[in-house]
């Protein structure tokens, strides 16, 4: 289960982290995929007070978006489909933050969608939300 903002930030002053790597190293965050490493450098901005404009966060969203899907598709097409059984389709439906959606269009079967969703979290992020819909 992955720590909220609000619980990274906590963990983060009581600890006396001040950087990403120390947060890495000192709770996990940021440590695996890096997809949240913008999102830490955020909270220690706050945290220091001296908080990024918002054009700085947009863009750190866009950019950890845009990675995580790049992440995700690589994987899941690239290492995960092709070990399918003949004739399975899997969809990628969306990647909102560590929360994916898949549909298999073919070939669905509960222990497949186990082995994809546990591919793709020990590949991408351990912290992935894999919904099959």
């Amino acid at each position: 289960m992955g720590l909220s903002s609000g619980q990274i930030a906590e963990l983060v002053r009581a600890r006396g982290l001040v950087d990403v790597e120390s947060i890495a190293e000192g709770i996990g965050a940021g440590g695996g995929c890096g997809s949240c490493r913008p999102d830490l450098e955020e909270i220690l901005a706050d945290l220091r007070g001296a908080p990024l404009p918002e054009s700085i966060r947009r863009a750190n969203r866009m950019r950890s978006e845009s990675e995580a899907l790049r992440r995700v598709e690589a994987t899941l097409f690239g290492s995960i489909v092709a070990r399918l059984p003949p004739g399975t389709e899997v969809e990628l439906v969306s990647v909102s933050g560590l929360r994916v959606e898949l549909h298999v269009a073919r070939g669905d079967q509960p222990e497949l969608r186990t082995l994809v969703a546990e591919r793709l979290r020990k590949l991408v992020c351990d912290e992935l939300e894999v919904v099959f819909c």
